[in-house]
């Protein structure tokens, strides 16, 4: 990559791999995209919000980043409920979730942004395009930061945290 980072985000946009934000001795706005073919990483923008720790997913044709945090692990750290869409002619702020989520798993299911879990949450929420709403849905069984999510055969697990 052309920065170094931690605890950014990833998704698969159009065949090739995408990281955002995430520390690198500050908390970072940077978008970049990484092409297979060519062996080549571009820097493709910057987020309106610096942050780390948050989800990042792809859905038709764009990609939206939500949650994390934007302060340092040292200093003020404000748990983000915000999402932004990229798409490379445009960004834009969406609808803020219900909750302010750091360490949260995204993922996109049956047309919806689902955010999971979070530092000291179990609640799941989920995004509907069509009224730019975020809905809470039923609760975990245990709170959980750090955890994988993904969908197979249209349930969705959540793993570890």
């Amino acid at each position: 990559m052309n920065k170094r980072r931690f605890h950014a985000a990833s998704a698969v946009l159009n065949d090739e791999m995408c990281v955002a934000g995430g520390m690198s001795g500050e908390v970072l706005s940077s978008v970049e995209l990484f092409n297979p073919v060519v062996n080549i990483w571009t820097n493709i923008g910057l987020m309106k919000t610096k942050r780390w720790n948050h989800a990042l997913v792809f859905y038709n044709g764009r990609l939206f980043t939500f949650g994390g945090s934007d302060g340092d692990v040292f200093g003020r750290m404000t748990r983000l409920n915000s999402m932004e869409s990229y798409d490379p002619r445009e960004g834009k702020f969406l609808q803020p979730m219900n909750e302010g989520r750091s360490g949260l798993s995204g993922l996109v299911h049956n047309n919806e942004i689902y955010a999971i879990g979070g530092f000291n949450l179990k609640s799941v929420e989920c995004y509907n395009f069509r009224t730019n709403t975020w809905t809470k849905i039923r609760n975990m069984n245990k709170k959980r930061a750090g955890s994988c999510a993904c969908v197979v055969n249209g349930k969705i697990y959540v793993i570890g945290g």
